[in-house]
């Protein structure tokens, strides 16, 4: 029977089917709200932090070290990932509780100071942002919308919740969140990786297959889109000289207002499996947000606020659709998942801070910078369009093109190029008969030869077979006529010898080290 590949269904909406996902909705809940209150004053003002995009800039220095690190480390260990994660939370909770306890004091505290500080606040919490999309590697484009939209949602609103409070207030609570962090890390790693449930397959990204994610030139135009529609954010935040503009009651709760309705709308589509919704109505969103606010800026020139909530409400939505990029990027891509990261957080960031510096040349060149700003940033927002719905949303797979214009449907064997993990599990409900799955040698011959080099053992190598070749846990458990717990013991054990932690790094070592098909 013949599937759609871009109609993975998503299970019934429960508390068991989607609890798996919860912990990485709380954590990059946490890390954004975090970054929110007491880098940027809880969305008080539109600076993308307190002092004018400085601590950004510095926190960019270190983010870009981590970046450069990935030309030298193929793929970090999980034991580096673990000591990562646990540094970065200290990181970010101690520079917190530095400077709750250098306000309650009432210290004056120097300019140096205060940006090193809120510069560690920024890459710790972004470092664990890192880790949680880390955590979502090989999930299905349905549950990553999920969570990245939850977490977005989740994170404005403690955000609008605590703007009504004072900076002891938000570094007090930057600081219990941060540690809050080890709790989600613990109840993530009991409940094991999002992408075992919600398996991941290319095409409902951005229908385009697993290929062109390895392509170099596919990453460059997902990262000039990001470019082209950062800018103008920025310009539109640093309306019109180039400085933060305070946003008073009214604007703060426009800005919630528009998160919420925006990610209803894709938690909506997750749920309904509706990915091609997803992908090209959500630059619409943010092209629209972004017009919406140069036309009030254009109308109410001396009441700058309105139509920056409307900027700033696409800057958010903007951030949500990187974690979704980024998740497309290391479930398929050939490098560590922390270049994908580092990338896309260093490219909006510093565009962001450069579009709020437009302004502010614009202003000493031009008496009246009005027009010119927003005439720049329609430009950058077309261009913006242009790369996007021509390069990267209108680039499905060539294969699957061709068959489409030849009238040929899309055969079991083309869908299996998609990761056996994605095909094989694309309805778990409906999967069919054992016996009408054909075994694929290349992944059989490559887990034994794992099993030599782990020492696993034969009952390891029979559950990592068919665990490899896309079956659910309890269809393990039933071929292998062994309990549901002893399966997970076994996955578990695998994972700890071969210092893997999900199905997806099992696929990319077998693809990588495994021995070549015949």
């Amino acid at each position: 029977m013949q599937q759609d590949i871009n109609s993975q269904e998503m299970p019934p909406l429960s508390l068991e089917a989607y609890r798996v996902l919860l912990p990485s909705i709380g954590g990059l809940a946490l890390a954004s709200t975090v970054v929110n209150v007491v880098v940027q004053q809880a969305h008080r003002t539109t600076g993308v932090s307190t002092f004018n995009g400085l601590s950004m800039l510095v926190s960019a220095l270190a983010i870009g070290v981590l970046f450069l690190s990935t030309f030298l480390v193929k793929r970090f260990t999980k034991r580096f990932i673990s000591a990562f994660t646990f540094a970065s939370i200290h990181l970010a909770g101690f520079s917190c509780l530095a400077l709750a306890l250098l306000t309650a004091s009432g210290i004056h505290v120097s300019l140096g100071l205060a940006v090193a500080l809120q510069a560690c606040v920024t890459v710790g919490s972004t470092f664990l942002k890192f880790y949680w999309l880390r955590k979502l590697r090989g999930t299905s484009a349905q549950a990553a919308v999920i969570v990245v939209f939850c977490a977005l949602a989740i994170s404005e609103f403690a955000t609008y919740c605590l703007s009504f409070s004072g900076e002891l207030i938000w570094y007090t609570a930057g600081t219990l969140l941060s540690f809050t962090q080890f709790s989600a890390v613990r109840v993530s790693r009991k409940l094991g990786a999002a992408g075992d449930p919600f398996p991941a397959v290319s095409e409902s990204y951005f229908g385009t297959d697993e290929d062109r994610f390895s392509n170099r030139s596919f990453l460059a135009v997902a990262a000039l889109g990001i470019c082209f529609i950062s800018i103008p954010m920025g310009m539109g935040l640093g309306f019109p000289v180039g400085e933060a503009i305070f946003m008073s009651l009214v604007p703060r709760f426009m800005v919630l207002l528009f998160v919420m309705l925006v990610s209803a709308m894709w938690i909506r589509f997750g749920l309904a499996s509706r990915m091609r919704a997803i992908t090209t109505s959500i630059w619409v969103a943010m092209q629209v947000l972004l017009a919406l606010g140069a036309i009030f800026f254009s109308i109410w020139p001396n009441t700058v606020s309105v139509g920056a909530a409307f900027i700033m409400g696409s800057s958010l939505v903007l951030q949500a659709f990187l974690w979704y990029l980024t998740i497309a990027f290391i479930s398929f891509g050939w490098r560590d998942p922390f270049y994908y990261c580092s990338v896309a957080w260093i490219a909006m960031t510093v565009l962001l801070v450069a579009g709020m510096r437009v302004d502010a040349v614009a202003s000493r060149v031009f008496l009246d910078n009005t027009p010119v700003i927003i005439s720049i940033m329609s430009f950058f927002v077309l261009i913006g369009a242009q790369v996007v719905f021509t390069r990267l949303l209108a680039s499905p797979s060539e294969r699957t093109e061709r068959q489409r214009e030849a009238g040929a449907p899309i055969t079991e064997d083309d869908v299996r190029r998609i990761p056996l993990m994605g095909v094989l599990a694309i309805s778990p409900q409906h999967q069919a008969p054992m016996v009408q799955q054909k075994p694929d040698v290349h992944i059989a011959t490559s887990v034994m030869e794992m099993g030599q080099r782990f020492g696993l053992t034969g009952r390891e190598v029979e559950v990592l077979t068919l665990y490899a070749l896309g079956h659910t846990q309890a269809r393990v458990s039933e071929e292998l006529k062994l309990s549901t717990n002893t399966v997970h013991t076994h996955i578990k054990r695998i994972y700890d010898k071969t210092d893997m932690h999900s199905r997806q790094e099992i696929l990319d070592y077998i693809a990588e080290f495994g021995s070549p098909k015949r």
